[in-house]
């Protein structure tokens, strides 16, 4: 970032000069990728996409920033409403696609088994709470501190702390049922 903060340079992306608009882009696109990725899966076939929506959403919105937080903050929750909505689409668009003859659908297999057990999760994350999950993607995906989840979220640090408690628990359940969890195990 050659010494200017994220704040600084959302401050002088706002007065609408194309290059200060660049600089911001460029400094914060390593972070939308991260939550993106996060979220959506390195594989996932709208990850570019949902990428480029997200700086959009971005740059649309920073006229209504009142810097009193971090930008960065700003630009996750922005990232992180976008990635979450693109890949319900793509949930809802698969969902549909089930009902074609399963032999006419080509299939991608990962022999990653870090990749898979993230797609797992990401998978439950997608029918938990959706307070739950956000802060276990923030937390768990994209290793946010509980100070910094609650100044994303808007909502105290004691509420993040349930929140994450909560979620956790669900998860849990739910990877022991599948015969994922520790006690599945053994």
């Amino acid at each position: 970032m050659g010494g200017r903060n994220v704040n600084d340079l959302a401050k002088s992306a706002l007065l609408g000069d194309p290059l200060l608009v660049r600089q911001f882009l460029g400094a914060i696109t390593p972070l939308v990728c991260a939550v993106c990725r996060g979220v959506m899966g390195r594989q996932h076939p709208d990850l570019e996409d949902a990428i480029q929506d997200c700086l959009v959403d971005v740059v649309r919105a920073l006229p209504q920033f009142r810097f009193e937080s971090d930008a960065r903050h700003y630009v996750t929750k922005i990232a992180l409403r976008r990635a979450i909505s693109a890949r319900q689409r793509a949930r809802a668009h698969s969902t549909r696609l089930a009902t074609m003859d399963v032999h006419d659908l080509s299939f991608v297999t990962i022999d990653d088994e870090t990749e898979a057990r993230a797609d797992l999760v990401r998978n439950l994350l997608d029918d938990l709470n959706k307070e739950q999950a956000n802060v276990l993607r923030l937390r768990l995906m994209l290793g946010h501190s509980i100070e910094e989840i609650a100044g994303i979220t808007g909502v105290s640090q004691n509420t993040v702390k349930t929140r994450l408690r909560l979620g956790k628990i669900q998860l849990r359940r739910w990877l022991e049922r599948r015969g994922e969890g520790p006690r599945a195990r053994r």
